[in-house]
This record gives structure tokens, sequence and C-alpha cells, in this order.
């Protein structure tokens, strides 16, 4: 019979035990404090207000870094074996919350619902954050160009949603296949009311957030037009790397 009320999604147990293991802890430790020995396999910059999309294998480290300046990115991610499992983000915020840091994971779409990729260093995780924000946001979709001529009369702005379709249209997708994505640097909140907003990412020349891929993944990145990353636009560097 089922139980009143009904399970949880969070499962039997809550999410804890979904976490990572104190041996999987101890070894994206080591990878991210460089104690593993990492090499470079490719690195390349996202202009600012546009997008790409890249391939980073099983076992690789990915870092994207706001190499010029504070920058919102707005990142969907793939299984580059079967397009059809992607990054879904309202399973990882139940499991992980509306903010991403060290140790989080990004979760995939049903049947397989698995890790994707996990955060492994993040260097806005000690960071004072105004407001009441955190970084890395779960919270906001992505903008597009329907939401700018509803609200600002012009439909032709830069924006993450055309960024994203046009990054994966090479890989046979397109922009029904762009997913609500992993805000990163993106510093938002909930406020009084219920609602989600955000201020200028707190972000600075030099961060960066680094993930481990659990899997092997057709990344999409957009370097977000909008007013999320502040006053300027800016590129990010993608860098990929790979234990030795």
């Amino acid at each position: 019979m089922m139980s009143n009320p009904p399970p949880s999604v969070a499962g039997k147990y809550g999410v804890k035990h979904l976490g990572l293991s104190l041996e999987k802890h101890k070894r994206y430790k080591r990878l991210a404090d460089r104690t593993a020995k990492l090499n470079l396999v490719d690195r390349f910059d996202i202009p600012a207000r546009e997008g790409r999309s890249f391939q980073v294998s099983t076992g690789s480290v990915l870092r994207i870094t706001c190499h010029e300046g504070p920058q919102v990115g707005d990142m969907i991610v793939f299984n580059s074996q079967k397009l059809e499992e992607r990054f879904w983000s309202a399973r990882t915020r139940v499991i992980h919350g509306g903010h991403l840091s060290e140790g989080d994971r990004l979760w995939s779409t049903p049947p397989s619902t698995r890790p994707m990729m996990t955060i492994i260093a993040d260097t806005l995780s000690k960071r004072e954050n105004p407001k009441g924000t955190k970084p890395h946001d779960l919270l906001f979709c992505r903008c597009d160009s329907r939401h700018y001529e509803i609200n600002f009369g012009d439909a032709n702005l830069p924006n993450c949603q055309s960024n994203l379709a046009a990054a994966i249209a090479p890989h046979g997708l397109n922009e029904v296949d762009v997913h609500d994505p992993l805000n990163l640097f993106m510093s938002t909140g909930i406020n009084d009311e219920g609602r989600p907003y955000y201020i200028p990412s707190v972000s600075q020349k030099g961060d960066y957030v680094e993930l481990f891929t659990e899997i092997n993944c057709l990344v999409a990145i957009s370097a977000c037009p909008g007013g999320s990353s502040g006053v300027a636009s800016h590129g990010l560097r993608i860098s990929v790397f790979k234990e030795t």
C-alpha cells in the first residue's frame, strides 16, 4: 500500500546518501589541488555574447574561467553518445538546492537519472555574496528572443537561447533541444514574494569552476549577453585536462 504521505522524490533516506563517497571526495580533491598530475588537452575562448559547443570525454576535468572579468555562462550538457540524455536542472535542484558548488553533481534526465558531472573546484565557494544571493544558479532559465520582445520590444537582441541553439546545431540538435541551464557565476536569490532575482555577478577576473566528467559529454556554453553578468560583457575561457 502507498504510504501517507507518499514517498519523497528525494528518496527514502533523503538526499544525503546521493552525495559523494569518501573515496570520490579524496580523488576529486587530488584533482582540484593538482596533487594528481593533469595534462592540458584543449583550451579555447568563447567570445563575449556568443556561444560554443565542445565534447569532453569521461574522466576529464573541465575548467570554465572568467579570464577577462565578471561573466555569467549558461551551460547545457548532453550525453555525447546518446543525445536524448541531457542535464536535468529540476532533479539537480531537488537534490542539491538552487545553487551549486563543490561536491554537487549535474544529474541527467530519465531513464538514466545519473551524475553527468561533479563540481570539484569553485573559487566563489568562500566569497561573500551580498543581499542573500548565492552563485551558480539553478533558479533562472536562459534568456531568449521572445522574452526580450515581450519586455523590451526588441526580439533581435543577443540571447542565450539563440547562442546555445547555434552552438549545438552542428551536432544535429536544434532550438527545441536547448534545455534549462546551469547558470555559472550568476548570483541569485529568492525575494520575500517568493520570486527569483539576480544581482550583477560577484565573479572577478581569474575566477573559475572545475567539473569532473562522469560520462562522455557534449557541452554548450553561452557567455550570457544579459545584465546578470554586470555592466559589461566578457568572454569565457574553456580548458580541458586529463589525468596522467
